[in-house]
């Protein structure tokens, strides 16, 4: 019996190790292969996403009514050197962020823009994360109002999330990731943390489920 228990114990066990490395390759999305999902917006030729780029770093939001308040780094040279990449700015709109701050809900003014996603002219919705001067910021924004100039969208690049070489050069900031949906309004920071939260959650239940 003991030895029965001992067998079970180690299959449960690489069975976590298993789903622990499935998480964290999740959670990263560097996996380049075709989603079959058919996604609402492609069906109605349209997809609507969140378009702001700012920094990410926290600070009490009261300070965001500050006038005197800046931030560490200029905004015009981060602005200059996605410029540079290629990169459009979207409207000047201040907050960017990833905390919610429930009585302050200005501070989550973005604004939303609508942009094509069919199957002659597909599109996505678009985070890109990165460090400038050490200070982190994020750019969200829809594939086809990203760039200065037009780029054609792959499609098998839905539900991805990238960091790689290429991704690393095309412009000039640091520990750039870039990721792609599909889902109306689907660059939020909420859509970012979905997956890890969920891994989180089968790992809690497996873990009450054997204690």
């Amino acid at each position: 019996m003991s030895i029965l228990n001992c067998s079970n114990s180690e299959d449960i066990t690489i069975a976590i190790v298993f789903l622990i490395i499935a998480c964290l390759i999740i959670s990263g999305h560097v996996i380049h292969v075709p989603s079959p999902h058919v996604f609402k917006s492609r069906v109605k030729g349209q997809v609507a996403c969140f378009s702001c780029v700012s920094f990410t770093n926290d600070f009490n939001p009261r300070q965001f009514y500050d006038t005197n308040f800046k931030f560490n780094t200029s905004t015009t040279a981060l602005h200059q050197t996605l410029e540079k990449g290629g990169i459009l700015i979207p409207k000047r709109v201040p907050t960017c962020v990833e905390t919610y701050f429930e009585h302050y809900p200005k501070y989550h003014q973005m604004d939303v823009v609508f942009c094509p996603n069919t199957a002659v002219e597909p599109g996505s919705c678009v985070t890109l994360k990165g460090t400038y001067n050490g200070n982190q910021y994020i750019y969200r924004n829809c594939w086809s109002k990203m760039w200065i100039e037009k780029r054609s969208y792959a499609q098998h690049m839905s539900e991805r999330c990238y960091d790689d070489e290429l991704v690393q050069n095309f412009v000039a900031t640091n520990n750039n990731k870039i990721c792609f949906c599909e889902d109306d309004l689907c660059n939020s920071s909420n859509h970012d943390r979905l997956s890890n939260d969920l891994c989180f959650i089968i790992l809690f239940v497996i873990f009450l489920y054997l204690y």
